[in-house]
């Protein structure tokens, strides 16, 4: 694994977050999606939607040595991860990894009572390793598009995260 920078984001960030969500959505989309589904996940980077995401939470940005995102995750007041997106160059090194664990350690600075996500079936296994466990399957529609996804949670204390990085 290499060591990566974990800043918060700013509003300025929102470009190439968008950039990197679409190009993740795009690379690891295809394991788990059809085409329709990945092109539907994708896109909502292009939507005004998709700034407010990143604004609402409190989005952290895993850097480069040059400075450019490589990665990023949000998490809500309420203990909702909203996101968890690595660039494809950098997936599988451990950047996931990193961002899970500032996750973590922000809730335990919170005090936070309980993490909840819903993720992709690409993205489950790293969270489980981290200790989030099944909630439910629930089916959601994004326009004409269904999608299957995991809801997961994840009770104190956040402060045991796995040893190996094999994300």
């Amino acid at each position: 694994m290499t060591p990566v920078q974990i800043r918060t984001a700013t509003e300025a960030d929102v470009p190439a977050l968008a950039a990197l969500y679409a190009a993740a959505a795009r690379a690891a989309g295809p394991a788990v999606y059809t085409p329709e589904q990945v092109e539907t996940w994708a896109t909502f980077a292009e939507t005004r939607a998709f700034r407010q995401w990143v604004v609402d939470a409190h989005t952290l940005v895993a850097e480069a040595d040059d400075g450019r995102p490589i990665g990023f995750s949000g998490l809500a007041e309420d203990g909702h991860v909203t996101a968890l997106y690595i660039h494809p160059d950098r997936m599988r090194q451990g950047v996931g990894s990193a961002l899970l664990r500032a996750v973590l350690a922000r809730a335990e600075a919170q005090g936070l009572e309980r993490l909840y996500v819903e993720t992709n079936p690409f993205s489950r296994p790293l969270f489980e390793r981290f200790g989030f466990r099944l909630v439910e399957v629930e089916t959601v529609t994004r326009g004409t598009v269904t999608f299957e996804r995991t809801v997961l949670e994840r009770l104190p204390p956040f402060t045991d995260p796995p040893a190996a990085d094999t994300d």
